[in-house]
């Protein structure tokens, strides 16, 4: 009779190993999180790496003992393949079939051709140890349920004779299907009680495997892999770490890090300036603007409600995109109609950071003081259209605020504020 076979056990014995990789990398990886966050070198993580690393490590911690163990149970008692003949013919010559007596056999609830598959319990005798007692599973034809009753003798064909895992032979060899009806032989394993579980490892294929038949992942693999996830993590501050190593103070690498993540995140950065713009024009379907404000976590802008209307919406840009679209607050009055705007497409956003960069020096603050930049229309746009926008560079110190405005080409023409002495506050005495 010829019928399928599925033997589960390789899916638990692949998850097993899967999951202990994860392990190793998410342990790594959470580790050097801990580490960076309290010494201030974690200024680039988005807020989510630790507490993710930290329940993926969890995670895997606990599911290597659930995985372990049904690997360990489906190692044992998996549905196993009918032997062939050759099979059943090479274990015989290498002394690998044996009696067995059934213990208890109980169905698993799984049908095959209307055929139940059954889990056994067995005692196992061979001559080249002690019996031992193990489990099986098998497809067992209806007809033959009464043949594998505890008690009856069955034969065995055991996987490697240094291993404890057997398939249950139903159609034997002639001559062991004779020894086990001899009652001879038979008496000698009906007397034979249950017998202690070969638990002990069973080395094989040069010790690459397991007792469970699982494929070993050496130690030092793992550790391996640990340190990989821990440089992962560490990669994208290597340079902090080597000006850290090379003797640069901490606190000093810990603030420059903060000062160039957040530029790096800054709406000012060329690179997501314009991003942000091609994401208000998206959003209200033409490019022009009354106003841009650009800071280092979100931007914000002013926009006719459509084309050559004089009513205005306000957009709001943080954490990669629009999240915000109404109505304005304050609607233009009727002296500031019709609306003057700007189109994005005339101003080169690029040149913006290096304004902002310029403030804290002009305005005598920290250089890592933060400025915003204001791009609208003035009110000499009003008379003059020549002057389609200006930029207001804004920022603030411990003590004094400063502003300097620019027109399109990026000359001065207003400056205010500053700390005593600056380049701003000189500016403003002499105008």
């Amino acid at each position: 009779m010829t019928w399928a076979v599925i033997d589960g056990s390789g899916g638990y014995r692949n998850t097993y190993r899967v999951i202990r990789i994860l392990r190793s990398l998410s342990v790594g990886f959470a580790l050097a999180c801990a580490l960076l966050a309290p010494l201030g070198l974690g200024h680039d993580d988005p807020g989510w790496w630790l507490p993710t690393a930290a329940i993926i490590a969890i995670s895997t911690i606990v599911l290597t003992g659930i995985a372990g163990a049904a690997a360990n149970a489906a190692g044992m008692g998996a549905l196993r393949p009918a032997p062939s003949a050759d099979t059943i013919a090479t274990a015989e010559r290498e002394g690998r079939l044996h009696l067995a007596k059934v213990l208890d056999i109980k169905s698993t609830g799984t049908l095959i051709n209307n055929n139940p598959v059954a889990e056994l319990r067995l005692v196992v005798a061979t001559s080249a140890r002690a019996p031992y007692t193990t489990r099986t599973r098998a497809l067992i034809d209806q007809v033959r349920l009464p043949q594998f009753q505890p008690g009856n003798i069955v034969v065995v064909l055991q996987d490697k004779a240094d291993a404890p895992r057997v398939a249950l032979v139903q159609s034997p060899p002639q001559s062991w299907r004779e020894k086990a009806e001899k009652a001879e032989d038979s008496a000698r394993i009906s007397r034979l009680g249950d017998a202690p579980e070969w638990s002990g490892p069973a080395p094989s294929s040069g010790g690459m495997r397991d007792a469970r038949g699982i494929l070993r992942i050496p130690a030092a693999v793992l550790v391996l892999l640990l340190v990989v996830g821990f440089a992962a993590r560490l990669y994208p501050v290597r340079a902090d770490i080597t000006a850290i190593v090379t003797g640069t103070p901490l606190a000093e690498v810990a603030a420059a890090q903060e000062l160039r993540v957040a530029r790096e995140n800054s709406t000012l950065n060329p690179e997501r300036v314009q991003e942000v713009i091609d994401d208000f024009v998206a959003e209200a379907g033409h490019s022009r603007f009354t106003s841009v404000r650009l800071g280092w976590t979100h931007a914000s802008a002013t926009m006719p409600t459509a084309p050559g209307a004089n009513t205005t919406d306000d957009l709001t840009w943080r954490n990669g995109g629009v999240s915000g679209h109404d109505p304005s607050l304050i609607q233009p009055s009727d002296d500031e109609l019709p609306l003057q705007t700007f189109d994005a497409a005339d101003v080169d956003w690029d040149e913006l950071l290096g304004l902002a960069d310029r403030l804290p020096q002009q305005a005598g603050f920290q250089p890592d003081d933060v400025a915003i930049v204001f791009v609208e229309v003035p009110p000499s746009a009003f008379n003059d259209a020549s002057l389609p926008y200006e930029i207001d560079v804004s920022g603030s110190g411990p003590y004094y605020d400063a502003t300097v405005t620019y027109n399109p080409d990026g000359e001065v023409i207003n400056m205010y504020g500053g700390a005593e002495g600056s380049e701003i506050a000189e500016w403003e005495a002499n105008h």
